[in-house]
């Protein structure tokens, strides 16, 4: 039982298979379950189409809803808190390992030039691209082709008192599940989460709350743009989110700057700005050897 990871099953809260332990881990993440309620949702409605698997209209249109108020929240939330801070969805430590001593500088330009660009211009920085590739298809992809569905594909009515509270029962399923993967791993799934606790348990729940409240003004936003909205309303969501994802372009220098870092230095790569990205001199010598190696 979990001999292939010892490290990782000595913090858990349960001795539980490795397995397991994996798939709780990365199902803790909102993220992953709305990319697989998306991929669900249209595998429904083809199936469904064709006959294959047929299902209520009015079932399948709830499960639309609450799919599409998720993608949302996904969306907005992940590059709304990237743009505070990409450090806020992005744990630094686990895609920057604390073993290469990174100065909290240097990671800080690493983080922000693989959420929004560009990547530096060092080998060892070219990670950076498909990392951006990745966020950009799990949260700007994924969560607007529910909603270009909703534009392009008639999606009637259902009663509001159903959608809007089948979105608040999966709100609070979700949560309830994120916290059990939180105490299981003993860690929070997402840093903000993290960083709300560290405000104290009263800013925590209102942060909660807010979110929740967010969530389901989602909801009423879904059937405002499937009722009068169209195309042209949910264009404005589309645009948001797209917009966010650049960093705000054409003014992503000016949101570095506001995070505290050197815009030129990140626009020239980091060797340019003349600052070690180490800690100690042995590290950077350690390092520098170990890429050469390989």
């Amino acid at each position: 039982m979990c001999n292939s990871d010892r490290a990782f099953c000595d913090i858990v809260a349960l001795p539980l298979p490795h397995r397991l332990l994996t798939f709780v881990s990365q199902f803790a993440h909102l993220t992953v379950v709305s990319h697989e309620m998306t991929s669900g949702y249209f595998a429904w409605a083809v199936l469904n189409e064709y006959g294959v698997l047929k299902a209520s209209g009015s079932w399948l249109e709830l499960y639309f809803v609450v799919a599409t108020s998720v993608a949302l929240f996904v969306a907005i939330v992940f590059w709304g808190s990237a743009l505070v801070d990409p450090a806020l969805m992005a744990p630094v430590d686990v895609i920057l390992p604390a073993h290469y001593q990174l100065t909290p500088d240097f990671k800080q330009h690493l983080l922000f030039g693989a959420m929004f660009g560009p990547t530096d211009p060092e080998p060892a920085c070219s990670w950076q691209t498909p990392f951006r590739l990745f966020m950009q298809y799990v949260h700007t992809l994924c969560p607007l082709l529910m909603v270009a569905d909703m534009m392009v594909a008639e999606h009637p009515l259902g009663q509001a008192d159903m959608e809007i509270n089948a979105t608040l029962c999966f709100a609070l399923g979700y949560l309830a599940w994120n916290f059990f993967c939180w105490w299981l791993l003993q860690t929070p799934p997402y840093p903000l989460q993290k960083r709300f606790f560290e405000l104290g348990v009263p800013w925590a729940l209102f942060a909660y709350s807010v979110l929740s409240i967010f969530a389901m003004s989602l909801c009423i936003y879904i059937r405002w743009v499937r009722a009068v909205g169209g195309i042209f309303g949910g264009a404005l969501s589309v645009a948001l989110v797209c917009w966010a994802s650049t960093g705000l372009q054409p003014w992503r220098g000016e949101l570095a700057r506001i995070q505290g870092l050197d815009p030129e230095v990140l626009m020239q790569g980091w060797q340019s700005g003349g600052r070690s990205a180490f800690l100690t001199k042995e590290a950077e010598i350690k390092f520098i050897s170990q890429s050469k190696a390989s």
